[in-house]
């Protein structure tokens, strides 16, 4: 029987959290019908030997492997390989509710009007396994992102009407609320739904983090660069930081550069030390950003974008 929706996670050398996540989304209550495809990116750990045990062992999962071409090209394959007339995007380190699917599936059956839309689900944020079912979920969603593929949902049409993700999007970030802009220029909606939620596991803050950190905020910049280059708006300009406004408050907050990642590191220290990781978290945050709109520049000014129209884009790796 062909699966009404298809739930899609994309993963690349995360085989212990993946377990997790594949194990909530294979136990969904209810009597709908769904499928689960993983599309395991060029993993080098166990997933691969994860995904063979599991897969004898139920039905609803499929999965599809390729070389490691970044999250928008694996998304794309994802959207080629599903069979669901709905596409149901879960990051691989979110671990959902037994009624995740029933959930989204019930929000679009409730939308259904003269406008399309897309379903949003809540995240939530967390640190530690034990805190599943016992953190309080918040009366609203608290993110304002248009199209966050941590967990959404839409009518696989839709995604293909756009040509799907922008694979030029190799490096880390965008290339979902990318997506998002071409959506709702084509009159798209959002429909947020806290019944369908996930829970979203960080590891807690460690000093030991902030080489790959600070890596993560310089791919984004890179990628924002792609952004804002395919998209000049104002809404982009503000979501890239790409304003004076975001220009000075950074010089203010790392004292014109002076706090980087090397002095920063013992007051972090010092913080982990008493226990304080989540406000370590926050200031290195804020030191980090300077990387963001560093590498956000230089992509500018040196011209590295080339911008290529999406509609020609459809076919995945």
């Amino acid at each position: 029987m062909t699966p009404v929706l298809s739930v899609v996670v994309t993963t690349y050398n995360r085989a212990a959290i993946l377990a997790r996540c594949l194990e909530a989304l294979l136990l969904q209550a209810g009597s709908e019908s769904y499928e689960v495809l993983v599309v395991d990116d060029g993993s080098t750990d166990e997933t691969a030997d994860l995904l063979d045990r599991l897969e004898a062992d139920s039905p609803l999962l499929r999965s599809h492997r390729q070389p490691n071409g970044g999250r928008a090209i694996a998304r794309n394959a994802g959207l080629a390989q599903a069979r669901g007339e709905y596409l149901c995007y879960v990051d691989s380190d979110v671990v959902v509710v037994p009624t995740f699917v029933a959930a989204h599936l019930a929000a679009h059956r409730r939308a259904r009007g003269d406008r399309p839309v897309f379903v949003q689900g809540l995240s939530i944020n967390i640190h530690d396994w034990a805190q599943i079912g016992r953190v309080s979920v918040p009366p609203f969603d608290p993110s304002r992102a248009f199209f966050d593929t941590k967990n959404v949902s839409i009518r696989r049409a839709h995604l293909e009407e756009v040509g799907g993700f922008d694979t030029g999007f190799v490096e880390y970030g965008w290339e979902d609320l990318e997506l998002g802009v071409r959506l709702k220029a084509r009159g798209l909606g959002i429909v947020r739904s806290r019944e369908a939620l996930g829970y979203h596991f960080h590891p807690a803050f460690t000093v030991q983090d902030l080489p790959k950190l600070r890596r993560i905020e310089e791919e984004r910049g890179r990628m924002a660069a792609r952004f804002l280059a395919m998209h000049p708006t104002l809404d982009v300009r503000l979501m890239t930081q790409d304003t004076p406004l975001h220009e000075v408050l950074n010089a203010i907050a790392t004292w014109g550069g002076f706090w980087d990642e090397v002095r920063i590191r013992p007051f972090l220290a010092f913080l982990e030390s008493k226990g304080r990781v989540g406000l370590a978290a926050q200031v290195a945050q804020i030191v980090l950003n300077q990387y963001n709109l560093r590498e956000l520049r230089r992509a500018q000014s040196g011209a590295t974008q080339n911008v290529t129209p999406q509609a020609a884009s459809q076919a995945p790796d």
